[in-house]
């Protein structure tokens, strides 16, 4: 594990359930591959295709995509510009991951959260479904998923910025 991760890892309830919806989400990306490969089969075998099939290639996609945001940054591999912050003590790493976490992510969430709820709740008032005939039903499912993945986000960044506040382990370290 890289020396600027110890903030950034850990064993909470928060970091194992993260770990986990992570860990399914990364199953999705198979059943996304066997969804498409039976989408061109179908296609170009028996010139057949499929609203369901269509729609559910771009639901998983996007499933899989949102719920892997808290998880890449329990991983710590979300983007950072590591020209100057690699040559930083951890202590200033740890300062600075807590101001993006505050300033640009945490805002960026909170909004998306926002923005979001309106959305996602008429969106389950009207039990919305596709607009295709032959679409897939509980498109609002699809929606809520917006709310889970800013919600384990939150989470997420909230445990990795009280460990950033924390005093570091090693002692050691340079300032």
């Amino acid at each position: 594990m890289p020396e600027n991760s110890n903030h950034m890892s850990g064993d909470t309830v928060i970091d194992k359930t993260v770990r986990l919806v992570g860990a399914i989400s990364k199953w999705m990306c198979l059943a996304l591959v066997l969804l498409q490969f039976g989408i061109v089969v179908a296609r170009y075998l028996f010139d057949t295709g499929s609203v369901m099939a269509q729609e559910a290639l771009l639901y998983i996609f996007g499933t899989m995509f949102m719920l892997m945001i808290a998880d890449t940054l329990r991983a710590d591999r979300h983007v950072r510009v590591d020209t100057l912050y690699q040559r930083f003590s951890p202590r200033r790493r740890r300062w600075i991951d807590a101001i993006g976490l505050v300033v640009l992510l945490g805002s960026f969430s909170v909004f998306s959260l926002w923005a979001s709820w309106r959305y996602v709740l008429s969106s389950w008032i009207a039990r919305e479904s596709s607009r295709e005939p032959l679409g897939l039903p509980g498109v609002y499912l699809f929606k809520t998923v917006i709310l889970i993945a800013f919600v384990l986000l939150l989470a997420q960044a909230l445990v990795i910025l009280l460990r950033c506040l924390r005093p570091a382990s090693n002692k050691g370290s340079r300032t």
